[in-house]
């Protein structure tokens, strides 16, 4: 992936493999897991789920994310928020590793405005256990005017649910 400018997939009929060959997006009608549907699944990476019985996008950190992998989670994200008309994402970011500056950079330029657009309006972070994660996460979302997207920061999921509850 060119470091310049972040993947922008067209909305795909057929999964789509990242460049470790683990990744997947799904763009597709609803793949059922437990009532959710998966839109980005990458083991040692994480996953992104719309949770029908929340009504939010639900992403679980379990590593690191290279380039390729990151921009394929935040593309699911903004999928999975157009096709439910959500407003709501919880991060379970406690396993997430550090993400490179120039890919956060790139988020914050273009996921945050496509993101809005699909309608996120309140955004729960729960933080990761690694400080420099924490602290290079917690840098970046500052940068999001909070005027457009409520961001809040919990240390457990459960925080996190309850704060997204009251919302909307």
């Amino acid at each position: 992936m060119d470091c310049g400018r972040m993947l922008n997939l067209p909305e795909a009929k057929t999964p789509k493999v990242g460049p470790r060959g683990r990744a997947s997006l799904i763009l597709a009608p609803a793949v059922q897991a437990s009532a959710d549907e998966i839109y980005f699944s990458a083991p040692g990476v994480a996953s992104v789920r719309w949770d029908h019985n929340a009504q939010l996008v639900r992403v679980e950190w379990e590593g690191w994310a290279n380039s390729d992998e990151f921009a394929l989670l935040l593309q699911a994200e903004v999928t999975a928020l157009k096709q439910h008309h959500g407003t709501r994402l919880l991060a379970d970011c406690r396993r997430q590793k550090v993400i490179k500056p120039a890919d956060q950079e790139r988020a914050n330029r273009e996921w945050v405005p496509r993101a809005m657009a699909a309608g996120l309006k309140h955004f729960a972070v729960v933080i990761p256990s690694s400080a420099l994660a924490e602290m290079n996460l917690r840098s970046a979302l500052e940068k999001i005017p909070g005027t457009t997207i409520e961001v809040a920061y919990f240390a457990t999921v459960d925080e996190a649910e309850e704060w997204l509850a009251g919302t909307e």
